[in-house]
């Protein structure tokens, strides 16, 4: 592996010394440790840090004053390696989640909502910034009050939320009303927030008059985030399954993920969420200003009055007037990546250096892997240092550098060709695609026609195989089932048509499971990325699920019986409430002598919506229930090929495992473990 090192990293280097009689041999060792520092943060540039990541590992190992031996080679290189996985820990995280279950769930959940906003301000320095929030529970004082001081000392900055129905009113510690009513009397203009549309209420006989029962919902806002914009640019999405609630962070099994756009890869996510934001905030039949939803309440209870002969006496709706503020997120950002060879970034550098330097910088890319700083940046690209001051610093304002590497899952030919394919291998490779699904990994390309392993090689610095997939639903109250408000979301995704039947295990040169050599178009709905990962899932293989609340009458219920009948192993955590049908569906699979085993949570509130097969993990706010997809404002995102995320989501899987119930999957029903009824699944 060809490696770049920098000037200040030479100096570091000098400084060891080698045993006289094997200096050959100990050159070997060095050139060794070199590739693997140098991938400390992302490329292959040996910078000063990863310099002294060396020297470290090497005065670990030898001492001041000692020389590197054959005897003490073996232990170098695992000192590098630990140096370098330091390194790569302190590296910003592009894509990361945290669980209630690793301890402090209050303090670090709010964090994970409040941080990012600090953050996006920060870097923001003075620019618009929007905070958009999609929110079914919200009962955090700390959070609001954090959301409404930041609104006081940042009037470039604007928070819109659109929160549940059931948050129209200030009991229970609700906090949107409140920030809404606080924004009010303080002048706030920056803070404004929706209430979902619904009707809730039914009549009660006793009581004589409407109450509200969750049940009779004709739609949640059961999201849970909020995507962050700079000049209309979206920056960060904070999402999973936890609502803002003191009681969810410390009593709960919950998780928060924090998506930055430093990856390529969560860029359509977090675009997609917020074209859901704005087609949702922007529907006048779904989002009611405040003062519309205490009129709306209002007309529900007079009409369920005059419905039973009940005479009504109105009730005292605020008196404020909150505006319906149509809101335009135009993307008026000038900042690009300049670690990125998408046809958008590639467009901004030409702009801003010309044709000719641009080449240069993605020929530099294409060939060490990615900028990790300016500075970095004008020492590789000697001919971009040469440039004046005033001609280079346009530049300097607008770079940003991502981890790097566009997806062989979203490339465009045009994309593909300027990470160092050709338009034959490129448009194969596009064909290939549309045929066969997603890739699993890079070396799938290898079954691409005219890419072989020589090819495979000269691009792994330039595309990696990552695929992240968001779905959505949500309508209007009383309408048609809608996948989405945003019409860019309801969309067809293509799916392998059938799971394999058996574990395949590819020669040299084919790595493409037969079961993909067949794709049908569904609907992209919250089942469909589901039936994505089980189909591609092998006999053999491990799903791994935590999941609040679970209908067998699911879309995704039937297709992890179809999974299970393959042959693919299946673990189930599941909570104790609302799901006796699926527990002892699950136990009836077990009991046929399929591979299928599951705990049972009642010690918490188990409120985790995960899956995870190999590197694949899905995520978001969705239960497996036909009402999620039907009725209710939901997401879904699937992770696709990120071993690190993947195996944080096994790690969580395994502690929820152990604090299961493990006796409650063979204790037949009726006996034993304690199944509560009734209610509905949120």
């Amino acid at each position: 592996m060809e490696v770049r090192i920098l000037e200040q990293a030479q100096a570091h280097l000098e400084t060891i010394r080698l045993d006289p009689d094997a200096a050959e041999q100990m050159q070997k060792t060095i050139e060794q440790a070199i590739g693997l520092a140098a991938r400390g943060n992302g490329n292959r540039v040996l910078d000063s840090a990863e310099g002294q990541a060396i020297v470290a590992a090497y005065q670990q190992v030898v001492g001041e004053d000692g020389h590197l031996d054959a005897s003490k080679s073996a232990a170098f290189i695992d000192a590098v390696k630990a140096q370098t996985s330091t390194l790569q820990l302190q590296q910003p995280k592009s894509t990361e989640v945290c669980f209630t279950s690793e301890g402090d769930g209050l303090k670090v959940f709010r964090s994970k909502v409040l941080g990012p906003m600090q953050e996006v301000i920060a870097k923001a320095a003075g620019r618009e910034v929007a905070f958009n929030v999609m929110i079914f529970s919200f009962t955090d004082g700390e959070i609001a009050d954090g959301i409404l001081q930041l609104a006081r000392e940042n009037p470039n900055v604007t928070f819109r939320m659109i929160a549940d129905w059931s948050q129209l009113s200030t009991t229970g510690d609700k906090q949107a009303r409140r920030i809404a009513a606080v924004a009010q009397a303080e002048g706030l203009t920056n803070v404004q927030v929706k209430i979902k549309k619904d009707n809730p209420y039914v009549w009660s006989q006793s009581r004589q008059e409407p109450i509200y029962l969750h049940a009779a919902t004709q739609g949640l806002n059961h999201h849970k985030g909020y995507v962050a914009l700079i000049d209309g640019r979206p920056e960060k999405l904070v999402t999973g399954s936890y609502n803002w609630s003191v009681s969810g962070a410390r009593s709960n099994h919950e998780n928060v993920m924090v998506l930055d756009r430093a990856d390529s890869d969560n860029r359509p996510i977090m675009g997609s969420y917020q074209e859901e934001f704005e087609a949702f905030w922007n529907n006048d039949d779904a989002a009611l200003t405040v003062s519309e939803a205490f009129a709306e309440q209002e007309r529900i209870y007079q009409q369920l009055h005059a419905e039973n002969g009940s005479v009504y006496t109105p009730g005292s709706i605020a008196s404020e007037i909150w505006d319906d503020i149509e809101y335009d997120a135009t993307n008026n950002s000038r900042a690009f990546d300049i670690n990125s060879l998408s046809d958008e970034d590639s467009a901004a550098l030409t702009a801003l250096m010309g044709g000719t330097l641009k080449e240069t910088i993605q020929s530099e890319l294409n060939t060490y892997g990615r900028f990790a700083s300016w500075t970095e940046l004008l020492v590789r690209v000697p001919e971009l240092a040469a440039l004046p001051t005033w001609q280079r610093e346009p530049l300097r304002v607008l770079a940003e550098y991502g981890d790097g590497g566009l997806s062989i899952n979203s490339a465009t030919v045009s994309e593909l060709r300027r990470a160092g394919l050709s338009r034959l291998q490129a448009k194969s490779l596009v064909g290939f695609r549309n045929a066969h699904g997603a890739f699993e990994s890079l070396n799938e390309i290898d079954d691409v026609s005219w890419i072989g392993g020589r090819t495979i090689d000269k691009v792994r610095n330039t595309l990696t195989d990552d695929g992240n997939v968001a779905c959505y639903s949500g309508k209007v109250p009383g309408g048609e089932t809608g996948y989405g408000f945003a019409n860019t979301h309801s969309r067809i995704m293509s799916v392998p048509t059938r799971g394999a039947t058996e574990a395949y295990r590819p020669s040299y040169g084919r790595v493409v499971p037969p079961n993909r050599g067949e794709q049908s178009e569904v609907e992209a709905n919250l089942a469909s990325v589901v039936k994505d990962m089980l189909r591609r899932a092998e006999p053999g293989q491990t799903f791994r699920m935590a999941m609040y609340g679970m209908s067998t009458s699911s879309q995704e219920f039937a297709e992890l019986k179809d999974a299970i009948e393959r042959g693919v192993a299946v673990r189930v955590i599941i909570y104790d409430s609302y799901n006796e049908g699926a527990i002892e569906k699950l136990k009836e699979f077990r009991r046929s002598g399929y591979d299928v085993d599951l705990r049972v949570i009642s010690s918490k509130v188990m409120h985790e919506k995960f899956g995870v097969v190999g590197d694949d993990v899905f995520n978001g706010s969705a239960n497996w229930s036909s009402s999620s997809i039907t009725k209710h404002a939901e997401d879904r995102f699937l992770f696709r090929n990120m071993p690190n995320l993947a195996q944080r989501f096994v790690e969580e899987f395994n502690r929820l495992w152990e604090s299961g119930n493990l006796a409650a999957h063979r204790t037949p029903m009726g006996t034993g473990v304690r199944l509560r009824s009734g209610g509905t699944v949120a």
